[in-house]
């Protein structure tokens, strides 16, 4: 019980400072990833970004639902297309490593037009894929192939907290925050150099199997709506 007496306390200190009006928002961030525990040893960082909505049930209770999309390595290489005439033909093949997101849960705090923290719970999941994608090398265009190397998902738990800070005009307002996820047991994931070839020209894929926990650094904007204006 100790332990959720910090919570309760900023549940407190948020529903007693601001006003009664119910705010719903949506936030729009940029993210940094700082993996944990056992996914440290094997990624260094993450980046991307996430949306997400904000819908009011009470003043200072909502319901939080978002995306994200973080990337954690990207290799490149040039190579002919096949063997014979085709090796005249040069291709780009990327290989990118990122995580998928998604989750719903509470939040207590909603955007307002005052300076106030919040916090939230949430569930979801976490998809961590591997992607190799083919496109000529003096093209603009879409790649001509693509297939998936890996994918896993993950039942993922997360726990929020940040700050709201309102800018000019209080309809937007300035977000940053920390979030921590926990993604599941054991998660399969590639790697940067995680796919490479040996001496005869066959593909060698070698995985991870870890926990894949990541702390998340959020800095980004919230755009309110509904409810009533800023007091």
């Amino acid at each position: 019980m100790r332990a959720l007496r910090p919570l309760a306390a900023l549940a407190a200190l948020v529903c007693s400072s601001v006003p009664a009006a119910a705010q719903g928002g949506l936030p729009v961030n940029l993210q940094v990833g700082l993996p944990q525990g056992e996914f440290a040893n094997n990624v260094s960082i993450a980046g991307g970004f996430g949306v997400a909505g904000l819908f009011p049930l009470a003043s200072e209770f909502g319901v939080r639902a978002g995306f994200d999309l973080q990337i954690y390595g990207s290799e490149s290489r040039r190579v002919p297309l096949g063997g014979g005439v085709l090796g005249l033909i040069l291709v780009d093949v990327t290989t990118t490593n990122a995580i998928v997101g998604g989750s719903v849960g509470a939040q207590v705090g909603m955007p307002s037009g005052r300076a106030k923290p919040y916090l939230a719970g949430m569930l979801g999941f976490s998809n961590f894929n591997t992607v190799t994608r083919a496109e000529g090398s003096n093209s603009e265009d879409e790649p001509f192939a693509s297939t998936t190397n890996s994918s896993d998902n993950a039942f993922s738990k997360h726990v929020l907290a940040g700050l709201y800070l309102p800018l000019k005009g209080g309809e937007v307002l300035f977000d940053i925050g920390g979030r921590y996820t926990w993604n599941g047991e054991s998660v399969r994931y590639l790697t940067p150099g995680g796919i490479s070839e040996d001496a005869g020209g066959n593909i060698l894929i070698k995985p991870k199997n870890t926990r894949a926990d990541l702390l998340t650094i959020t800095i980004g904007v919230t755009f309110r709506f509904d409810g009533q204006r800023r007091r």
